[in-house]
């Protein structure tokens, strides 16, 4: 029976089907009638030394920098040590950016941020993963934020359809059980 299980999750097409619970109705319930305020990158961690982010942090930034860049609003890099390391990697054009470091997990990013921003001032673009997206909206929801969902939110996302057992497919997993175990603990510890 292990031996299935471990069979069946290390196969890609069965995350990539799996995972769509986590962002396919994502671009519906984001409020895309208003311009955004700013974009969101939140931090996934830094290397163990603590002088790097990782390079998660780093691809949600690159892709929040152009998201900035083209719609010429600021970004927030939030996250705590990621929030001060990132900006140091990216030159910004308009250098608008804002950072909050004090959160650890992303029900404390949606909390800090009200004592960062104004929500009236307009909906939060979000630079993240799209396995993120859904703990992420429900928890600046819950502190009354407008989310939007880039129109492209899936570009950064490489659909593996292989039914060829692999580690990503187990990585891919394992992201699965560790979203579907934050948004689980975030309901009934009334975060979202």
């Amino acid at each position: 029976l292990g031996f299935a299980f471990l069979l069946i999750t290390s196969l890609p097409i069965v995350s990539t089907f799996v995972e769509k619970f986590f962002y396919s109705d994502n671009y519906r319930i984001s409020n895309h009638n208003k311009k955004p305020a700013y974009v969101l990158v939140p931090g996934a961690g830094a290397t163990a030394d603590s002088h790097f982010p990782n390079t998660k942090s780093l691809q949600r930034a690159q892709y929040g920098k152009e998201l900035s860049e083209q719609l010429s609003i600021p970004l927030i890099f939030s996250g705590g040590l990621a929030a001060d390391l990132l900006p140091k990697y990216f030159v910004l054009e308009h250098g608008s950016f804002l950072t909050e470091n004090a959160s650890e997990s992303t029900f404390e990013m949606a909390k800090n941020l009200k004592k960062l921003i104004n929500i009236p001032d307009g909906p939060l673009l979000l630079a993240t993963d799209p396995i993120h997206h859904r703990r992420t909206i429900l928890a600046l929801k819950k502190e009354n934020f407008d989310v939007l969902i880039p129109d492209n939110y899936l570009k950064n996302k490489k659909i593996n359809y292989s039914i060829i057992p692999s580690t990503s497919g187990i990585v891919s997993f394992n992201n699965i059980i560790y979203e579907t175990l934050g948004i689980v603990w975030y309901y009934f510890t009334v975060k979202i």
